[in-house]
């Protein structure tokens, strides 16, 4: 179960000093500020996010110059801080859309950052305080991480077309990736009358809840009341 603290996170000068040159936001009693020529003023707007991994505490600040004025003529991104301490900023445009998934071991980072239809998912390992790309996907929803090395998307297929005329309806099929083989495999494929969704995991029984939409023939996807939703389950396969 995931835990949230309250933090006091405390900065020396060496440390401030090193992270000044990454950008000019910190964190204190769990609150945001931002420094300009030596001045911290609190952003009331802000909170910061956290979440606790068995390599300690993560939290991130992710900086728009659209969130709030206090944020205007920033450069987008998020920051990072491990225990307190400052660890890296990462540069990302439209940070404010951006959803955060640490693995359990908190050496990997699932970023989602799109639209309600679809978004870009990005892989990242955390190697010596440094966020390196590892693996990107076009997903649909929540992302899971199952165990320190696998995680559960909805994956898109944009490249099979829209099924209704507006376009806003892509194949859509469950899916599982190991980052240590790196592989993907595909729990249920979709079809040209069925599409799927990830909506759930248990963790202690290792089954997948999916919701599933199907139509009789394919023209019946731009028709509401033509479609049908049930939910139905999957096991996940044994690791390797």
């Amino acid at each position: 179960m995931r835990k949230f603290f309250v933090l006091l996170l405390a900065f020396t000068l060496l440390t401030g000093v090193a992270f000044a040159a990454e950008g000019d936001y910190i964190l204190k009693d769990r609150q945001v500020y931002r420094v300009e020529k030596g001045k911290e003023t609190l952003l009331e707007d802000d909170e910061p996010q956290f979440f606790n991994t068995d390599a300690g505490m993560w939290a991130w600040i992710l900086v728009d110059p659209e969130l709030s004025e206090g944020m205007k003529g920033s450069k987008p991104g998020i920051y990072f801080f491990l225990n307190g301490k400052p660890v890296t900023f990462l540069p990302m445009e439209q940070a404010g859309a951006c959803m955060m998934e640490f693995s359990p071991s908190g050496e990997k980072l699932l970023i989602s950052r799109g639209t309600e239809v679809w978004q870009d998912l990005m892989l990242y390992f955390i190697e010596d305080g440094k966020f390196v790309s590892k693996k990107s996907f076009i997903s649909a929803g929540h992302s899971f991480w199952i165990d320190p090395h696998r995680f559960l998307f909805t994956s898109v297929d944009k490249n099979k077309g829209p099924r209704t005329k507006d376009g806003d309806d892509w194949w859509n099929s469950p899916a599982l990736y190991d980052t240590v083989f790196e592989e993907l495999t595909v729990l249920k494929e979709a079809t040209e009358t069925k599409n799927y969704f990830i909506t759930g995991y248990d963790h202690d029984t290792g089954v997948i809840d999916l919701n599933e939409a199907s139509v009789k023939d394919t023209k019946d996807w731009g028709d509401p009341d033509k479609i049908e939703y049930k939910e139905i389950t999957v096991e996940t396969p044994a690791a390797g």
